[in-house]
């Protein structure tokens, strides 16, 4: 059974349209790098154009991944749902929150599956394409491998997507899709300027930054590269690490309290001299019983928390939990980031939040545009948590932090 569905080109916003049916009008590409800054609009059109093409093509087995398969769920497979719904799409479609796959009427397939469960992409035979979204988070053998799974004839143009901001200009998607441009590469960069579709506050919100910090302005809302040389840290590498705490000489947290913003909890791991960042927590909207609940697993590792909230200090040690909060005073700020600053970090892939807030931790710029010795203090919840956690050793407190 034929079905039409009309829909209005007014709700996609025209710097894209272009390549809407770009998998039709043109097959000289393999590649599409969507590059662009906060609210450009990138991810809404990626998920507007896989709805129409798993509807007008048979086949697909498209697959959509990030880094960690948690954070697929409250993003782009949301974004899905919500546009599916706006559309009036909802009997068209099974959708399977539990397995995360989307079905078209004519057996077309949107699959979502995190790295961290590479066993079961391997499972999965006849991709069609594939949508790479916060592709910095990604390692080049994560896209080296995703790449090699998208091979044999099946009648329907292969694209590999890639939407993200840009971090280091030290990234390998850099070196890769555009210090040396390749023809089977397709790429547009994007801002917020280009999204019909940003409310006035957000804008606003936005442009406040290039008074505030100009190169993380440039960064964070005009999607230009990041130099190293702005970064607070760039002692840092992402890298497999052991998660196992009998690995490490001590194991312990940080916590940043936060509601609007997001409570972020960072545990770590100390192994001769050097610092591992081994998991994350990172969530809005949560009550501190909700927080509580959530960091249950955390109870028994001692936890330097912002002493700004004492009163919720207060209720986790209440509940059995193993926290202080951070002693701070005088320079603090500037004694924590000149401490870690000493250290050697290694990252474990899956702390996909707390990549993105380093790779993009500048400091404030004065008038004159010379760096100052404060950071900007936006996007950084997991990296105060990291100066909580480290605080006990900044101090050279003797007390080993074992579970």
């Amino acid at each position: 059974m034929d079905i039409t569905i009309e829909i209005d080109k007014r709700v996609f916003n025209e710097v894209y349209l272009d390549l809407l049916y770009s998998y039709t009008s043109r097959r000289d590409y393999r590649y599409i790098s969507l590059l662009g800054g906060a609210g450009s609009g990138k991810s809404v059109f990626v998920t507007q154009r896989h709805i129409l093409r798993v509807l007008e093509e048979e086949g697909h087995r498209l697959l959509v991944v990030r880094k960690v398969a948690s954070t697929l769920r409250n993003s782009v497979f949301s974004l899905f749902k919500d546009i599916i719904s706006d559309w009036g799409l909802n009997d068209l479609f099974t959708i399977s929150n539990s397995y995360m796959t989307i079905t078209a009427p004519n057996g077309s397939e949107i699959i979502f599956i995190g790295l961290d469960n590479s066993e079961k992409i391997k499972s999965i035979a006849g991709i069609t394409s594939i949508w790479i979204e916060e592709a910095t988070e990604l390692t080049l053998q994560d896209f080296n491998q995703l790449d090699l799974r998208l091979r044999g004839e099946t009648g329907l143009h292969k694209e590999v997507i890639l939407t993200f901001n840009p971090i280091s200009d030290t990234h390998w998607i850099k070196k890769r899709f555009y210090d040396s441009p390749s023809p089977d590469t397709i790429k547009l960069k994007t801002t917020y300027k280009d999204n019909k579709f940003l409310d006035a506050k957000y804008i606003e919100v936005l442009e406040s930054l290039k008074y505030s910090d100009p190169v993380y302005y440039n960064i964070y809302c005009l999607g230009e590269w990041g130099s190293t040389g702005h970064l607070v840290w760039s002692n840092y590498k992402i890298e497999e690490i052991p998660l196992n705490d009998e690995y490490y000489d001590s194991v312990f947290c940080g916590l940043d309290f936060g509601f609007n913003d997001p409570s972020a909890l960072v545990k770590i791991g100390v192994k001769d001299g050097e610092l591992y960042i081994l998991d994350e927590i990172y969530k809005t909207g949560l009550t501190n019983r909700e927080l509580i609940n959530l960091l249950a697993p955390y109870k028994d590792y001692r936890i330097i928390a912002d002493s700004a909230e004492p009163s919720r200090i207060k209720e986790f040690y209440q509940n059995g939990f193993n926290i202080k909060g951070a002693k701070k005073g005088k320079n603090s700020l500037k004694r924590g980031i000149d401490f870690i600053r000493g250290k050697k970090i290694r990252i474990s892939p899956k702390c996909t939040n707390f990549i993105s807030e380093i790779s993009n931790y500048t400091y404030e710029k004065d008038r004159e545009g010379n760096p100052t010795e404060l950071p900007i203090g936006i996007n950084d919840h997991l990296m105060s948590a990291l100066r909580y956690g480290t605080e006990p050793l900044q101090y050279q407190d003797k007390i080993m932090f074992l579970k």
